[in-house]
């Protein structure tokens, strides 16, 4: 871990790092993550904007394509963003960077991010049980509606215990939620053609180790 840091303190500090590095290559920075343990893993997201062009050195998912950004876009920018960190120390002990695209089944990090979703089916995971659901922190289903700070989920509940589940709108407040991710949806390779280019390229980029 950093020096006497809080894993928000370091998320903060990549942040200052990685977002001028990540819109110099006409991308935008969708979120970090930081993993402790006997290394530190720092794991960086990058995306291309919405409705902006993929990018330049890279053809599709098998030919280093990321959904827009190239495996190779995601090794420079974990050599340049690790080279900032190591002049900044910003860690005590050993860790490794690490640089993506959020993937089919990306994680969220703030609620704006729900929105271009709805519709589409989400797995959340609560810090606490759901105030009003006694003993349940996960839920799974299609995303109904997002808002600033809160969006609802359309998941199956019991209406009385031993009654047949049947479709409920859950409201959750942001707040609550300790990891939220989009379900991938994965083409289906049964029919001839279907999932050519589906393939996803590694797009880690280079550790860093202080």
């Amino acid at each position: 871990m950093g020096k006497g840091l809080s894993p928000e303190q370091i998320v903060r500090r990549v942040r200052e790092a990685a977002e001028p590095v990540v819109a110099s290559f006409g991308l935008m920075l969708w979120g970090i993550e930081v993993v402790a343990g006997g290394r530190t893993v720092v794991r960086v997201y990058v995306d291309a904007p919405a409705g902006g062009d993929v990018a330049e050195d890279g053809n599709n998912g098998e030919d280093g394509m990321l959904e827009g950004v190239s495996v190779d876009q995601c090794a420079e920018i974990s050599r340049m963003v690790g080279l900032a960190l190591e002049v900044d120390e910003v860690f005590a002990d050993a860790w490794v960077l690490e640089v993506s695209s959020p993937g089919m089944d990306r994680l969220f990090f703030e609620p704006a991010q729900l929105s271009p979703y709805v519709g589409q089916e989400i797995d959340v995971t609560l810090a606490d049980p759901h105030p009003e659901i006694a003993g349940r922190r996960k839920f799974r289903g299609p995303l109904v509606s997002a808002s600033e700070n809160a969006f609802v989920v359309e998941v199956l509940l019991a209406p009385v215990a031993g009654e047949k589940p049947v479709p409920s709108n859950v409201s959750i407040r942001w707040d609550w939620v300790r990891k939220a991710r989009l379900v991938p949806v994965f083409p289906d390779t049964s029919k001839p053609g279907a999932g050519k280019n589906a393939k996803k390229a590694a797009g880690k980029g280079g550790g860093k180790q202080a």
